[in-house]
């Protein structure tokens, strides 16, 4: 088939996309037309929001509050689909302390201004009755990061928990809690200007994602292929898979759970007045 469309795709590198990297490596998109470059970040939903403003990706998939966080300051994109159901499990991590207390010492890594690591102690602060300010926190890009500015001038690191256990297991960290935001961890996020331009080519590729997914969740190679790719046991990596919700309702998002995290981002001094829930989803997505 000839070449129609090219779209630039962007994750961060972690076991949620491996439907992703896997349609990519059976060239499925290629096979309906679509020419695709995919891109790792792992500086997470901060860093990937950036590029889907300056037109370096036309696709990516973000956590659901930074999008929100991202889309308040001017981003030019829409949700195109819900892609993981489950709430994130954020794990809490320390090499200094054996419990989670926030007051105005605390000093939290995060990989970037805007992102989860960002936001969810933001949001987790603030449900305890504490606000941190901005002077609190680290920008350390990463997770090895991360993990480093625990033993140096960090208190507290947020990142999700199956991705930081090897570094626990390895004695680097300890985790010493969890958080689990009350809404959905991942969306498929388009730029404007291709949903504008190449629409078509957007369902087609959500189509062929929904198709490596049913494959993924179904194949018995998938908690080995997890656990060779991303440093988890296989046992580990079964837990994680049972534990995940993709989601199937292709067009259909509930409404309720963008409303929840739109009012926890407000509550944390990012002024959501002004975003229309209207203007946050692709023409094609309907409204529960």
């Amino acid at each position: 088939m000839e070449k129609t469309s090219f779209l630039k795709i962007g994750g961060v590198p972690e076991h949620f996309n491996l439907p992703w990297i896997q349609a990519f490596q059976k060239q499925k998109l290629q096979s309906i037309g679509i020419e695709t470059n995919w891109i790792f970040f792992p500086g997470g939903t901060g860093a990937m929001t950036l590029a889907l403003q300056s037109g370096d990706l036309d696709v990516a998939i973000l956590l659901t509050e930074g999008f929100l966080a991202a889309f308040q300051k001017g981003l030019k994109a829409r949700i195109i689909q819900c892609y993981i159901e489950t709430p994130l499990q954020w794990g809490i991590y320390s090499s200094k302390k054996d419990e989670l207390h926030f007051d105005t010492t605390t000093k939290i890594a995060v990989s970037r201004k805007g992102s989860g690591s960002h936001l969810m102690p933001l949001i987790h602060s603030e449900m305890q009755g504490k606000l941190l300010r901005d002077n609190q926190f680290k920008v350390i890009h990463h997770l090895e990061d991360g993990i480093a500015s625990l033993h140096e001038d960090c208190d507290y690191f947020y990142w999700e928990k199956w991705m930081t256990l090897p570094f626990v297991e390895r004695g680097q960290c300890k985790m010493i809690g969890e958080f689990h935001a009350p809404w959905s961890s991942f969306l498929i996020v388009a730029s404007d200007k291709c949903i504008e331009e190449q629409s078509d080519q957007l369902l087609l590729m959500l189509k062929v994602i929904e198709e490596q997914v049913q494959c993924f969740l179904s194949d018995p190679n998938t908690p080995l292929e997890i656990s060779k790719q991303f440093q988890l046991s296989p046992e580990n990596a079964k837990t994680w898979l049972s534990e995940q919700e993709w989601h199937h309702n292709k067009n259909v998002i509930q409404q309720n759970e963008i409303i929840h995290a739109m009012n926890a981002l407000q509550r944390v001094g990012i002024d959501m007045t002004s975003v229309k829930l209207n203007e946050l989803f692709a023409p094609w997505i309907i409204l529960k």
